[in-house]
């Protein structure tokens, strides 16, 4: 079976009879150009002239090959017969006494798809995986390469010559087509000279001179010089040039003598701007802003009931028909203002500070030209909805070292806007399940247990620097924001009780279009852990103690604590996520100290209120454990660089350095807080987490799994080469990458296993770093990106020193140590 279906899809035969007076275009090449980019040239072939795509630049066409066999294999009459069968449906659904729009829109969609099949003579489904063979004629390569030579005009090679050849690769009209490129010496730019009539457009154009576009030296580039009079253009409209446009610029080339014949002999010239006049004795309208009025309107309010509030406040004059709308909140944020000189890019600002809001459907304005040289300025921001509210239902299912969970959940959200007369949002969320929860530690045959859990979140998002926004008014077009959370979390894993308490705060401030900062004065979280006093809880806590005493301190992560720290983030990131293969930079760094409190305190190792407010009661047939308070600073530098190769293909690279430094008197990071290497967004050899510690030996559990292995030393990096390679609903891409890493404990671990191997140490951490390499296919739908990637292990740094190269020790075989690492991932991985 699977051989027919090889053949079928893949056969030679699957071939359409090619047009005497056609070539079946393989490649499109080209030659002798020296300053022009290939990719510029590219740009020039129309779309039906780009050949066909190729996996991986290997000589097949999959793509084509489908194609061909739905063609062959379309049945018109069949498909006529659909056709027929849904009209008649449709004509009896419109005339029906109870009309469905959904059912007739659904009809009339498959009506046009039979439509189009009957007009491609192929069926849906093989155009949609397929594509046509690119068949091209003398003529029309003769059309392109005529193109070529105005592009190459246009640039400044105004006496480039193109031509081109066929090279037949085969006996069947395949052909490669050479563009032959011969660019000649190029016109050059002696002086760039504006001649304006009008003596403020003429100061104007001389004020910004810093920012021309094109200058002394540079090519006769009607790209630069249209980007030019763009620039002219936008300037003028922020000086209060309302009316004026492109057509009031143009341009041409000369030289002092003004002897074309020599202009062209020499090749060199100067470029003219001129900006012309609307009239011979009138010069350009310069217009100020002569009134400012905001709508902020309700669409779901009943203008019947509500008389529009007209308030003037700060001089803009605001229209609304909820009188809670902040006029005090909005105001700062709209930059136009009366008597101003009219200004686009405030105009746009200001949408852009609306929308930011997240309180208005859409930010409009609309300009009304007044008396001469006055304008009318009106923005219309329509109210989103007061209340929002979803609820999402779903089952989820758990896989873990062959055994299956399915759970349930339902989480409820509730989103409430502008309650407290602040452009504030609250958005409350509850959330119940019955979740698989694969055990940290078997302790049993039952590697995942059932888990009941409980939770509900209040977050309070402000538009402000919450409390200083009377003191901070210089930053209010920076995007301040404050967010105030309180969340309650109560699960009931099979070896006790655990609740989770949390308070926090966050501030944000946008830098720049690309950069911004976040910080928290309060990051608190309570946690009591009650382990049950019966079979399941005991083995679990003495696992636990088990592996404390070997150095392994996850007991800490399941104990109950108190966690506190004020942290701070600072991000700048111009990834286009429209273009991934375009260049981009990424850079975070963060810094945390947790505990602070405690070093104003008598008693380091808990803080009294916490004690007094929430005594930790154990149940009686529970064990008894104490609540656990850490001390800790912590510094992480993430930096990630996308460099483009080509419009199909790119290569990145990481680095990622992280320290943190425990000194607490138990040495350990809350769970969370702490370091960990390893899964589909790191060292992709490893399985999630279980890289580390340095050169020592993974903990496992006694079915030979090895659990979470945190760290407080962080070197991690990645290098991976990204292409394109077929489209199929989306982008199809293949990846290769190799990454490198590890993490270290900052102190001395006294156990035989980890002692001088786990912590970091400069004298050998060079030879504790893992190395893996592999290869991955993206699917790219646009809106997510769906990754595969397989990992190969090349240097394991738990081995003895001389046998840490594991690439010979490869297997292809299922469950090997040293054998393919899958990894499952939304997004790329850095």
């Amino acid at each position: 079976m699977m051989v027919f279906l090889q053949g079928m899809l893949f056969s030679c035969k699957n071939n359409i009879p090619v047009d005497n007076n056609k070539y079946i275009l393989w490649r499109n090449d080209f030659k002798g150009n020296q300053k022009v980019l290939d990719y510029e040239l590219e740009q020039i072939i129309p779309f039906s002239q780009k050949e066909n795509s190729k996996p991986l630049e290997l000589p097949i066409t999959p793509r084509v090959w489908w194609y061909n066999f739905g063609s062959n294999a379309f049945n018109a009459t069949k498909n006529e017969g659909k056709l027929a069968v849904a009209t008649q449906k449709l004509t009896t659904l419109k005339s029906a006494a109870v009309v469905s729009p959904r059912n007739i829109q659904k009809l009339e969609k498959k009506i046009e798809r039979y439509q189009e099949n009957l007009q491609e003579r192929n069926g849906w489904f093989w155009r949609n995986i397929g594509e046509k063979q690119v068949l091209i004629s003398a003529s029309n390569v003769a059309e392109t390469a005529d193109k070529m030579k105005k592009f190459l005009f246009d640039i400044g090679y105004r006496e480039a010559e193109v031509s081109y050849k066929f090279d037949t690769t085969s006996k069947n009209r395949k052909v490669k087509v050479s563009y032959l490129i011969k660019e000649n010496s190029p016109y050059i730019i002696d002086t760039v000279r504006y001649i304006v009539n009008d003596p403020v457009l003429d100061s104007l154009i001389k004020a910004t001179e810093d920012g021309q576009l094109v200058e002394k030296g540079s090519l006769f580039d009607l790209r630069q010089v249209s980007a030019e009079k763009l620039r002219i253009e936008q300037m003028l409209k922020n000086n209060g040039y309302y009316n004026f446009n492109n057509k009031f610029i143009s341009h041409g080339a000369s030289n002092y003598e003004g002897d074309e014949k020599l202009f062209f002999e020499r090749k060199h010239g100067n470029l003219q701007i001129e900006i012309q006049n609307p009239d011979v004795n009138t010069y350009h309208q310069q217009y100020r802003v002569e009134e400012v009025i905001f709508k902020a309107f309700d669409p779901n309010s009943n203008k019947s009931f509500y008389k529009p509030d007209t308030v003037f406040y700060n001089g803009v004059k605001f229209i609304r028909l909820d009188r809670n709308v902040p006029l005090n909140i909005i105001s700062p944020r709209i930059i136009s203002s009366p008597g101003a000189i009219y200004r686009i890019q405030d105009i746009v600002e200001t949408q852009r500070q609306i929308a930011l809001y997240n309180q208005f459907a859409f930010a409009s304005s609309q300009i009304k030209p007044l008396s001469p040289g006055q304008l009318s300025l009106e923005y219309f921001a329509p109210l989103l909805e007061k209340y929002t509210f979803g609820i999402s239902p779903g089952i989820n299912n758990i896989y873990n070292d062959g055994s299956t969970f399915f759970g349930f959940g339902v989480p409820i959200s509730l989103t409430a806007r502008n309650l407290l007369k602040k452009l504030e949002i609250f958005e409350g969320s509850l959330r119940t399940s019955y979740e698989g929860q694969p055990s940290p530690i078997n302790t049993s045959n039952q590697p995942i247990r059932g888990s009941l859990e409980l939770g509900f979140n209040l977050n309070l998002t402000l538009p402000t620097l919450w409390p200083f926004q009377n003191h901070l008014n210089q930053l209010n077009l920076k995007n301040p924001r404050t967010i105030l959370g309180i969340g309650y979390n109560y699960s009931e894993p099979f070896w006790g009780k655990r609740l989770n308490f949390k308070l926090n705060t966050n501030h944000s401030i946008q830098l720049s279009k690309f950069a911004q900062i976040y910080f928290s004065v309060l990051d608190a979280h309570l946690i009591n852990t009650i382990y049950f006093n019966n079979e399941s809880g005991r083995e679990f806590y003495n696992s636990l103690l088990a592996l404390q005493s070997q150095g392994n301190n996850l007991k800490i992560t399941f104990d109950p604590q108190f966690v506190s720290s004020l942290n701070s983030n600072f991000v700048y990131n111009n990834q286009n996520l429209s273009k991934p293969f375009s260049s981009s930079k990424f850079f975070r760094f963060f810094a945390e100290s947790g505990g602070t409190v405690l070093n104003f305190l008598d008693n380091k190792n808990q803080i009294g209120i916490v004690e007094k407010v929430f005594p930790l009661k154990q149940a009686e047939n529970s064990v008894d454990s104490v609540r656990a308070y850490f001390r800790f600073v912590k510094i992480n530098a993430d930096y990630r660089r996308n460099i483009n190769i080509n419009s199909k293909s790119s290569y990145a690279y990481r680095f990622n350095l992280g320290i943190a430094n425990p000194y607490g008197s138990n040495r350990s990071m809350p769970y969370d807080k702490n370091f960990f290497i390893g899964g589909s967004n790191s060292v992709r050899a490893w399985a999630p987490r279980t890289l580390g510690t340095g050169s020592s030996k993974p903990d496992t559990t006694a079915a030979g799994n090895t659990i979470p292995q945190p760290g407080d030393i962080l070197l991690e990096s990645s290098l991976e080469y990204r292409v394109k390679v077929l489209h199929f609903a989306g982008d199809i891409q293949f990846a290769a990458f190799l990454d490198a890493g590890n993490v270290w404990k900052w102190y001395q671990t006294n156990t035989p296993t980890k002692y001088n191997s786990a912590n970091f140490d400069f004298k050998r951490f060079y030879k504790e770093i893992a190395v893996g390499t592999g290869f991955g296919v993206r699917w790219d739908l646009s809106y997510f990106l769906f990754r595969f990637d397989w990992g190969i292990k090349v240097l394991d740094p738990s081995r003895e020193l001389g046998s840490r190269f594991v690439l010979d020790d490869f297997s292809l075989k299922r469950k090997q140590q040293y054998g393919l690492n899958w990894n499952f991932g939304i997004g790329y991985p850095f």
